[in-house]
């Protein structure tokens, strides 16, 4: 499986990225196979899409590393994982992602730019 990592600060425009990219997917003809609520806000999201012959997962709940840890085990049949994380100490998220082809897209800012930026990085990676 190949994990994409946005990673950035608190309030930094990660999961409105991934709404982005989850947005961009679906008007492409990407069809939601599995939709679930994860996450302790309304605002996180965790859905599975199948999207030219590939299941991809997108999970925005990246703020604990048990989420992400959990989101990682629980998506081991996808092909392409797209999720967030706070800026974690590497090493951490290298225990987590072992073994998995990851890349990380680091995040900064938030606004319309940046956040249209970032959907396009990681859509380059699909």
């Amino acid at each position: 499986m190949k994990i994409i990592v946005i990673k950035g600060n608190q309030n930094s425009g990660k999961t409105t990225s991934i709404r982005l990219v989850y947005d961009i997917l679906l008007y492409l003809g990407a069809e939601i196979d599995i939709a679930r609520k994860y996450g302790k806000t309304h605002i996180d999201f965790d859905t599975e899409l199948l999207y030219n012959g590939m299941r991809i997962a997108i999970s925005s709940a990246g703020d604990l590393l048990k989420n992400i840890h959990k989101t990682v085990s629980d998506r081991d049949g996808c092909d392409i994982l797209i999720t967030a994380s706070r800026n974690f100490r590497r090493s951490s998220l290298d225990r987590i992602f072992s073994g998995y082809d990851v890349v990380y897209i680091k995040k900064e800012k938030q606004g319309d730019k940046e956040n249209i930026a970032t959907a396009k990085e990681v859509l380059q990676h699909i």
